[in-house]
């Protein structure tokens, strides 16, 4: 309500100025934020004025760690460290839905980061109106400062505004902290005594398996947790046993058509926070450390982690991290134990820095009797002379001794100019057919990347302004040879002279993609063999979609062109409707429709289609249940988790888990279903001190 006399006696924030989409203009509606602090907590108010009053208000569901933009949301991000490079941001939408994320250099994001603060909210005729309560115990700062850096931020999502204090420019996100306020008068604690977080769990599953006509059953209770205790207001050290991910969003599949990996993004709680310090920014596809190659196989499928360590320190001029983790043996797979150090220092203000990064996986003894030690040794940097030039690179360096026994290299470099009208990229990158991260990603090895790209972002005056804001049209283009003898590999270049971004946020664009194969070797999609060879052919796509703050949001996708030589059509839609926060309903569905390719012109279709259903009595008590069929792998997938968040941080699951696919005996080269279903209860409690 905000009724407290300490918040009504206190002068507000009000001037917060428009972000997107008229930079530095004064807000469409009015904003007053207010901050208090005491011993415990950083508090913050929100009084959110909306002319349109409860009607006016957008907010489709009400999961954490909601999307961005999509909602009506109130926010602040904090700079304890005032090193104008990491932030953490606390953000709620109008039913009091909580988002938190990490942040570095302004653009490299731990969206599924979870801390531990609270937030209420309330809607009135006029608007709305949050309360946040962030304990210090969850901010990282100086020991014995004053002051730290804060950006305010509010997404008005009716107009498609965003508003923030202090002016930041659109080019960037909202997140920049170089253009960061201070806020001064604090009586920060001078360190956090004692701060330990204990977060055990209790889990009880039922597992059947049905596979070649023979069924197995299985139960198990385990027990497990975690426990973080901060050494020091910017030092963290997590502990881990018997680690458990069974409550963890499972992976959304795809029917990957390209001669290069997918890289799926990590879910797991104890690996995200501080994993964004591990990332390499030069290339996503070029990691020398990749979290999900702990405790997940080729597939993705689970296997169990024994226990493991983290620390992470946080200062103005350096970031630290170190992790080591014991992976127990499964099936084909051996023990493993992984150990990585991390270091980063910072150079200038403006974000520049360097730094490095050192691996060791140790595989033990497999059926064989074989053993391999996997390292690697990367040195990296971000030159930043001004916020709108940015210079990412790296050079790693892999090296397996024992059952793989081979050296490898590799390196990158992204360098772009960025304005509200005009981004100027170029990415070059070189993997050697030997390099060989065990404990990161490589999309795929022996080639040599070149990537150039420009992207024009206009807003003319002849534009009908009412329904179109910006007219984007761009050119990019990947060209890969081979590193053994940089003989072309592939490429393609991608001309999208048509781009629009409305007003109310739907989008609408074409490009025209020309593509050109050299197969130095047969290429088997979907079993299909492409002979070895040269190919070019070309094809067309247009993406649309509306409002997605909207009761209902529809999107879609259509490409059509050829395929080395055959054709393919993709069509692609979802839609979502939510005609209530507390009741969404998510459909997608994929089609691939592939004719006269390879060796025997074979035709082939394929089709992915998801469900997801939202049911949520608040953000705290949610129903979430999630379906997938593909039958280019003939795989049902059925995910379906009741959580509670009884109190903050603690709680219970009920998650129910059901996998039918195909499976091919390797021996007998048999095909026969395998069918397991899975029962999970289980209970977390998180403890502070």
């Amino acid at each position: 309500m905000l009724d407290e006399p300490s918040w009504q006696n206190l002068k507000p924030i009000a001037d917060l100025v428009q972000y997107e989409p008229r930079q530095g203009e004064a807000a469409s509606l009015k904003t007053e934020v207010r901050i208090l602090f005491d011993e415990k907590n950083l508090y913050v108010s929100a009084i959110c004025f909306d002319s349109a009053g409860r009607k006016g208000i957008r907010v489709p569901n009400m999961q954490r760690d909601f999307s961005f933009d999509e909602n009506d949301l109130f926010g602040i991000a904090i700079d304890g460290l005032l090193d104008k490079r990491n932030a953490a941001a606390f953000q709620t939408n109008p039913y009091g839905a909580q988002r938190e994320l990490l942040i570095s250099d302004g653009s490299n994001f731990n969206r599924e980061w979870i801390s531990l603060w609270s937030v209420k909210t309330k809607i009135h005729d006029w608007g709305w109106t949050a309360e946040f309560a962030i304990p210090w115990k969850s901010i990282r700062y100086k020991a014995g400062s004053d002051r730290m850096g804060i950006i305010l931020l509010r997404c008005m999502r009716r107009l498609n505004q965003n508003v923030t204090f202090p002016a930041i420019p659109r080019v960037f996100t909202p997140y920049q902290m170089p253009y960061e306020a201070i806020l001064t008068g604090l009586e920060l604690p001078p360190d956090n005594g004692v701060n330990v977080q204990l977060n055990p769990y209790v889990l009880v599953s039922a597992d059947r398996e049905t596979k070649e006509g023979v069924t197995k059953q299985n139960s198990d209770v385990k027990i497990g947790g975690e426990a973080k205790w901060a050494l020091s207001t910017n030092s963290v050290l997590d502990v881990t046993y018997n680690t458990d991910f069974a409550q963890v969003d499972v992976d959304r599949q795809v029917v990957n058509l390209a001669r290069f990996s997918v890289l799926f993004p990590e879910r797991r709680q104890f690996f995200l926070e501080g994993n964004e310090i591990y990332t390499m920014q030069a290339l996503d596809a070029l990691q020398p450390f990749f979290s999900r190659r702990i405790g997940l196989d080729d597939n993705g499928n689970p296997i169990p982690i024994e226990a493991g360590v983290r620390f992470t320190n946080r200062s103005p001029k350096r970031n630290i991290g170190a992790l080591a983790v014991r992976q127990r043996a499964q099936g084909v797979n051996p023990a493993s134990n992984f150990a990585v150090a991390r270091y980063s220092h910072n150079l200038t203000d403006q974000g520049t820095r360097i730094g490095g990064l050192a691996t060791f996986r140790y595989d033990e003894a497999d059926t064989s009797g074989r053993t391999n030690a996997n390292s690697t040794v990367t040195i990296d940097g971000l030159y930043r002379p001004n916020q709108k030039l940015n210079v990412f690179w790296m050079f790693s360096g892999s090296n397996n001794s024992g059952l793989l026994n081979n050296k490898g290299w590799s390196g990158s470099m992204w360098a772009y100019y960025d304005t509200n009208d005009i981004y100027a990229g170029h990415v070059q990158a070189v993997v050697s057919d030997k390099y060989d991260p065990r404990s990161g990603f490589v999309d795929a090895t022996n080639y040599v990347l070149t990537s150039p790209a420009v992207s024009l972002k206009l807003r003319p005056a002849w534009l009908p302004k009412k329904v179109i804001r910006q007219f984007t049209p761009g050119v990019t283009g990947y060209f890969y040879h081979y590193y053994n003898d940089l003989s072309f590999r592939e490429g393609f270049m991608s001309y999208r002279p048509f781009s629009l971004n409305f007003q109310n946020g739907g989008r609408l664009s074409y490009s025209f993609v020309t593509n050109w194969q050299n197969l130095i070797e047969s290429f088997n999609p979907l079993g299909i063999e492409i002979a070895a060879g040269v190919y070019a052919y070309n094809n067309h796509s247009i993406n649309f979609q509306t409002d997605n703050s909207r009761k209902l949001f529809f999107s879609a996708e259509y490409n059509n062109g050829g395929y080395f030589n055959g054709r393919l059509q993709s069509i692609s839609a979802s839609t979502r409707i939510a005609p209530d926060p507390h009741v969404a309903l998510t459909l997608s569905y994929r089609h691939n429709e592939i004719r006269n390719l390879g060796i025997s012109s074979s035709n082939v279709t394929t089709d992915l289609a998801t469900a997801e259903i939202r049911l949520a009595l608040n953000p705290l008590v949610q129903w979430i249940t999630f379906y997938q069929y593909n039958t280019a792998v003939n795989r049902n997938t059925l995910n379906t988790r009741l959580q509670w968040e009884y109190k903050p941080l603690s709680f219970i699951f009920l998650v129910l888990n059901d996998n039918r696919q195909d499976f091919t005996n390797a021996e007998t080269n048999i095909t026969s279903r395998l069918n397991n279903q899975q029962g999970v209860f289980k209970i977390t409690y998180l403890k502070q001190f």
